[in-house]
């Protein structure tokens, strides 16, 4: 669901959304994918990582580290390191 219109006038059909899943096959070449990549960029994701670190903890322009980090590093790997040096963001509730 991208938005709801909260001021509905109760007489609007809700059109039926048909659920997208994608087949096993496709999620596991996805994830060979990412397996190969990861395994292929090891030492680069490294030093990108590394560098990215660097710069967010000397408070500097991390943008230009961050472009050079996607080109070798997975979300989850930019991410996981972020996180080690700024901490996860927790919505004060």
């Amino acid at each position: 669901i991208i938005g709801l219109n909260r001021y509905r006038n109760g007489t609007d059909d809700i059109p039926e959304v048909k659920l997208a899943r994608t087949p096993r096959a496709k999620q596991q070449l996805q994830v060979d994918r990412l397996k190969k990549f990861k395994k292929k960029n090891v030492e680069k994701a490294k030093r990108a990582l590394d560098k990215l670190v660097d710069v967010v903890e000397r408070g500097e322009n991390c943008f230009p580290a961050l472009l050079d980090a996607v080109e070798v590093s997975s979300l989850g790997q930019i991410t996981g390191r972020l996180q080690e040096v700024v901490g996860r963001f927790r919505p004060m509730v």
